[in-house]
C-alpha cells in the first residue's frame, strides 16, 4: 500500500510540473529553420553576368531574419519577416522598408504572425499576410524552399541612375 501511495504521489507531482500555467499560444520559431550560410550566385538584370555570392541568414526573432548578401561587387543587408506557405518560407519587408516599398503600413488589425499554431479558416500564414497587408499589385522578392534548403531572392536597386536588380539563388 505504501508503494502505491508513493507511485500515486509521483504521478500527481509529474502532472503538476508538466502543466503550463501560461495560456498564451506557442509561437513556432520560423527563423531557426532557415538560419545559416547559403552559397550561390547573383545574376545581374542588366548584363546577365553571374558571379559567386553568399547570403548569411541570422535570426533576430522567432519570425524575423537579417540577410547579409555579399560577393565580389555587392555587400548588402536587410531585415525580413517570415511567413509559412506550405514547404516555402516566404519573406517580406518590415517597418519603414515595408512602407517605403508598398506606400502604406502593415495592417494594425492583423497581429504579427497571428496564432502560429492555428489557422484562420484554413488559410496559411502567407495568405493571411497577403490578405491583410497587401494590394494585388504588390511585388515580393523571395522565399526559402524548405525541402531543397535553397534561398531565392531578388535585390532591387531603385536609387541608382538605372533601376536594376540582382537575383540570388543559393543552397545551405
Amino acid at each position: 500500500m505504501k508503494i502505491l501511495k508513493i507511485i500515486a504521489g509521483l504521478v500527481v507531482a509529474s502532472a503538476i510540473t508538466s502543466c503550463s500555467m501560461n495560456d498564451e499560444p506557442l509561437q513556432r520559431n520560423l527563423a531557426n529553420q532557415i538560419v545559416g550560410t547559403y552559397k550561390g550566385t547573383l545574376t545581374s538584370s542588366i548584363t546577365q553576368v553571374v558571379v559567386p555570392a553568399t547570403a548569411e541568414i541570422i535570426a533576430t526573432s522567432n519570425y524575423t531574419i537579417q540577410v547579409h548578401c555579399y560577393g565580389a561587387d555587392i555587400d548588402t543587408t536587410l531585415v525580413l519577416e517570415l511567413y509559412l506557405d506550405g514547404n516555402m518560407m516566404r519573406v517580406c519587408f518590415t517597418g519603414d522598408d515595408f512602407k517605403k516599398e508598398y506606400g502604406h503600413s502593415m495592417s494594425a488589425n492583423y497581429p504579427m504572425m497571428g496564432n502560429m499554431m492555428g489557422n484562420d479558416d484554413n488559410w496559411n500564414i502567407w495568405e493571411q499576410h497577403m490578405s491583410y497587408d497587401h494590394n494585388s499589385t504588390d511585388k515580393h522578392y523571395g522565399y526559402f524552399d524548405m525541402n531543397a534548403k535553397m534561398f531565392n531572392y531578388t535585390f532591387d536597386f531603385k536609387d541608382m541612375p538605372i533601376d536594376y536588380s540582382r537575383h540570388f539563388i543559393g543552397k545551405r
